[in-house]
């Protein structure tokens, strides 16, 4: 989801350059009204409530304090009472959040399909994003060197184990489904390779874009940002700056200025989307961008980034943080930072990856098939398939959704 980061950044300077003096961008008055979709500006609960669902929004304290929102889609439109339902817990990426499983609609986003399938299904936030800025004693705008003090490590060590502890106490039940989308991946193989007695807890894993090895993702975007991340760490801390895009009503604003078919500078915003987060002709239909950005990009600690790019540059292994060898060996015992062992994860897992995704190499994803010793690949039946299509391509259900419905069945 990095490249979501990019995308906006993009757009936000753009919309400085393109009116300095914002007067036109801030009086409504100036602009023609193009065609803006009916679900901008709701946020969950809206969207939810407009289409019929009932939300239940639960909230977990994780072992080291932070304060999860968990959003639970309990009934779908049909219903089945004859046995208690399978729970499915499903994880967002980088930036994102909850509300990017369902804003592309019903009959196509993955929340509606599970819960109109029968599942109980809940939508985790994990630490730092628009549901989950809290902490039981950190404040994360006068703690912000604390309160961002982690990375996608602690969402994989304690943000899961948490929350799968909680709803199998609350469904009453031994396991349950895992569905995971970029970032999301990572912090299940972090849990999964760390605590293997979850694995146990997992009835299936379908991981959507995988994100842990980078050897092979020559994008020259994040190459070029992995390359500085030391210089990056350094402004960060220099400017005390430990949280970034954190959500604002801003974002809708620059895509309802940019980014609307018919405007002058739409091919433009296309084109910017394009080089940021790749864009599929036959499967992402701009239309929705405005949803889209009603609610994402959700914020993240700029650890989590650090994270990543210090993948990108340490040779193909997937491991913990890197502090630098002297806190390396105070912190791990070692100068190196250890490697999550993959091969310890037994829960039966299915990789789904596609040709062009940006953000993960189909190479990188086949290295990790190998490794996993109950894992199996699926590429998606698209070439013109990328890394934020597995939320809201056109096609997704009938290329990825209807596949994985089917397989999950195996595993009731």
């Amino acid at each position: 989801m990095m490249s979501v980061y990019f995308f906006f950044a993009c757009l936000v300077f753009v919309v400085l350059r393109f009116d300095a003096n914002a007067e036109s961008f801030n009086n409504p008055e100036n602009k023609i009204s193009y065609y803006l979709h009916p679900d901008a500006g709701l946020n969950i609960s809206q969207l939810l409530e407009k289409y019929g669902y009932p939300l239940e929004t639960h909230v977990i304290q994780t072992e080291d304090g932070y304060l999860l929102s968990v959003h639970r889609i309990a009934n779908g439109h049909q219903y089945y009472s004859n046995s208690p339902k399978v729970p499915v817990l499903l994880v967002h990426g980088l930036m994102s959040q909850s509300t990017d499983f369902v804003n592309a609609g019903p009959g196509r986003s993955l929340s509606y399909l599970l819960a109109d399938e029968g599942y109980d299904v809940w939508l985790l936030n994990c630490r730092g994003n628009t549901h989950s800025r809290r902490h039981i004693t950190l404040d994360p705008d006068k703690d912000k060197s604390k309160f961002w003090d982690f990375s996608w490590h602690e969402m994989g060590k304690y943000d899961l184990p948490n929350t799968i502890d909680y709803i199998l106490n609350a469904t009453n039940q031994e396991s349950l489904f895992y569905i995971g989308h970029s970032q999301g991946t990572t912090t299940f193989f972090v849990m999964a390779s760390l605590l293997p007695e979850y694995n146990k807890k997992i009835r299936h894993a379908s991981l959507l874009g995988p994100a842990a090895l980078f050897s092979n993702n020559m994008d020259i975007k994040y190459r070029t940002m992995a390359k500085f991340h030391k210089e990056l760490k350094l402004a960060s801390l220099i400017f005390n700056v430990h949280e970034f895009l954190r959500h604002s009503e801003f974002y809708l604003d620059v895509v309802k200025t940019l980014c609307l078919e018919g405007q002058e500078t739409y091919d433009l915003c296309k084109a910017l989307y394009t080089i940021g987060a790749g864009y599929s002709p036959t499967e992402f239909n701009m239309t929705i961008l405005p949803v889209i950005a009603s609610n994402s990009p959700s914020g993240f600690a700029v650890k989590q980034g650090f994270h990543y790019f210090q993948l990108f540059l340490n040779g193909g292994l997937f491991r913990q943080y890197d502090y630098g060898s002297i806190v390396n060996l105070v912190k791990y015992g070692a100068s190196k930072p250890p490697n999550y062992n993959l091969s310890s994860i037994s829960a039966p897992v299915t990789l789904h990856y596609a040709k062009e995704d940006q953000c993960v190499d189909y190479k990188d994803v086949e290295i990790i098939e190998t490794l996993l010793p109950n894992g199996i690949k699926r590429m998606v039946p698209e070439i013109h398939f990328t890394h934020l299509d597995f939320l809201w391509g056109n096609n997704v259900k009938s290329l990825i959704y209807d596949y994985m419905l089917d397989e999950m069945e195996k595993y009731q």
